[in-house]
């Protein structure tokens, strides 16, 4: 029978993975041919996707613990892939989506492949002891399931940071500081987890915070999409989310007005 503990965990992430697969939808219904608002909602596609696989392993542990280390995989691989293509939207609104050439996505692929084979080798569910499941904590595993993609969140968060500051348009800095906020939410769910390994106080309370600040990520962003820019004003915005007539936030690349 599941534990208490392992029910509360599978339906949490199971329904954190639906609130956000929906609202990753909305991202791309914004503007589907734009490549940011597409890197965005894929983003958070696949950040669903870890969610629900999360809460999936858990629950069918009991019956197949092959089956369970199998939506752990998928777990690890989605999760990463997220944190990457949210660095490479980064990226795209610092220097211009035009700026995000094959020899980016490349490189994201052989992160991707690296951290997901020695993540998955070294992080699977296995009995907790008490008549549940629990994944393991192999340093190693979580170097490259949760190091490796918080090192691209923050980084990305940095390239946010720096878009703001260059922006004199108060608007979109309003836009900007959504998006801030929303990479920096992704950190401290991370952090919830690190002090519920520390801190003894309730198998539930870190966990639900954690689960409840990432299920806030993509509303943030969505939010943030949905400040309306004056691209009349002596400034631009975002490629793709702005107005037709600015370009991209980069602040020193050349505004090109469409005809």
């Amino acid at each position: 029978m599941i534990t208490a503990f392992n029910l509360f965990t599978s339906l949490a992430w199971i329904i954190a993975g639906i609130i956000s697969a929906m609202i990753s939808i909305l991202f791309l219904m914004k503007n589907p041919k734009k490549r940011l608002n597409q890197l965005f909602s894929a983003g958070f596609t696949f950040w669903s996707l870890s969610l629900l696989f999360n809460g999936i392993n858990f629950a069918v542990a009991y019956s197949s613990l092959l089956f369970a280390n199998i939506f752990r995989d998928l777990c690890i691989i989605t999760g990463i892939l997220s944190a990457l293509l949210l660095f490479l939207s980064a990226i795209g609104i610092y220097f211009g989506a035009e700026t995000l050439h094959w020899i980016f996505y490349v490189l994201t692929g052989v992160v991707l492949v690296v951290s997901s084979i020695f993540g998955a080798m070294n992080d699977w569910v296995v009995e907790d002891g008490l008549g549940g499941f629990k994944t393991t904590d192999n340093l190693l595993g979580k170097s490259f399931v949760q190091i490796v993609p918080a090192f691209f969140v923050i980084t990305g968060a940095i390239f946010m940071i720096l878009t703001y500051f260059s922006l004199e348009n108060k608007t979109a800095k309003k836009r900007i500081g959504y998006f801030i906020i929303g990479f920096s939410t992704i950190i401290i769910g991370l952090f919830m987890f690190l002090i519920d390994t520390l801190v003894e106080i309730s198998p539930y309370l870190f966990p639900s915070l954690a689960i409840v600040t990432w299920v806030t990520v993509p509303l943030l962003m969505l939010a943030g999409f949905y400040v309306k820019v004056d691209a009349k004003q002596n400034t631009v915005t975002m490629y793709g989310v702005g107005s037709q007539e600015s370009k991209t936030l980069n602040p020193k690349h050349k505004i090109e007005r469409h005809s």
